[in-house]
């Protein structure tokens, strides 16, 4: 009996090595289906309608048996126009591969709805809306016109022209020279005076005013030639 039950043992023992899981094929219409569903979960919050189309995977490429494959983006690459994308087992075999991807999404971008003039600042009818395809456009085009409402721009710009995010800058909230109104804040008391701004500056900027009797003063521009100087 003893020798019965060893003998059953050593069976059964071998048994359990020879049924273990192997790898699954790793067929290329299996990881091409497994690159779309990537592509459809991380495209899902696009900014406009995409579509996309992969590559066929070569076909002298020979890939070993994996139980578990990694998609993701290389450093470097955008989620749009012609791309990558890098597949890699992670586990059963040792392999990567680079496919290359064609992303097209198609958005609404901001254009200049007239010629506009350096130093401009935007407001909504400076402004018109095309349709295009993202990945053949600059990464800095503005999707959002309403951002860009009461910016100005560094040069001028011909009407047509993509409105990018570089094109602009704060407005100047106070003036070279400008007349304003000096405001110092502590402890729940406010204490005003007034003065003449000795450079341009937008909202949040440092400004240098001078008062009556020459001293100069260093505050933060608000809206509405306001320096606040402490609070």
């Amino acid at each position: 009996m003893r020798k019965l039950f060893l003998s059953l043992y050593t069976v059964c023992g071998a048994l359990s090595v020879h049924t273990q899981a192997a790898p699954m094929p790793s067929t290329h219409a299996t990881i091409t289906q497994e690159v779309n569903d990537w592509l459809n979960t991380a495209l899902s919050n696009s900014p406009g309608a995409y579509s996309f189309e992969v590559r066929p995977i070569d076909h002298r490429l020979k890939l070993d048996g994996c139980n578990q494959r990694e998609i993701s983006l290389p450093p470097g690459n955008r989620l749009v126009g012609n791309t990558m994308l890098r597949v890699k087992c992670v586990d059963g075999a040792s392999w990567g591969f680079n496919l290359p991807v064609k992303i097209s999404i198609q958005v609404q971008y901001a254009v200049a709805a007239r010629p506009l003039a350096a130093n401009q600042e935007l407001n909504a009818s400076d402004i018109a809306m095309q349709q295009g395809d993202l990945g053949a456009l600059s990464g800095s085009v503005i999707l959002d016109p309403a951002s860009i409402i009461g910016r100005a721009l560094n040069s001028p710009v011909a009407a047509g022209q993509t409105l990018r995010h570089e094109q602009l800058r704060a407005a100047m909230a106070i003036t070279q020279n400008q007349k304003v109104k000096i405001v110092f804040r502590q402890d729940g008391i406010e204490i005003s005076n007034e003065g003449i701004a000795m450079n341009a500056a937008a909202e949040g900027q440092p400004v240098r005013v001078r008062l009556d009797k020459g001293k100069i003063i260093t505050g933060t521009a608000q809206q509405g030639g306001i320096v606040d100087v402490g609070q």
